[in-house]
């Protein structure tokens, strides 16, 4: 057998363990995301991670907001002034009712 034939797979295989997301990196509510980096029972949603859920006590309250379950994802309402909570890690704006995460630059 070829060293060759060993060799390449062992470094392709660490190679893409070193690139994947590790449990250690994924985000937490609240946190800004992309596709596939928020803990378990979260998903990302609007640009941050957000709640699953199958009725509105699934989602954790946000002290002065409604914090809704909607089709299996928590989301924060508005409020009556079109404004958004400003106390996670990512900062929000209203997106016509809900509120999503802001661009960052």
């Amino acid at each position: 057998m070829n060293a060759r034939n060993i060799i390449v797979p062992v470094l392709l295989l660490l190679v893409a363990d070193s690139i994947g997301c590790k449990e250690d990196d994924r985000n937490s509510f609240g946190e800004p995301c992309a596709p596939e980096v928020c803990d378990d029972g979260l998903s990302c949603y609007a640009g941050y991670c957000e709640e699953e859920c199958v009725e509105d006590s699934d989602c954790q309250p946000i002290e002065g907001w409604k914090h809704e379950c909607h089709a299996g994802q928590c989301q924060i309402a508005c409020d009556d002034q079109g404004a958004c909570p400003q106390t996670l890690a990512t900062p929000l704006a209203c997106i016509t009712e809900w509120c999503a995460a802001t661009k960052s630059d």
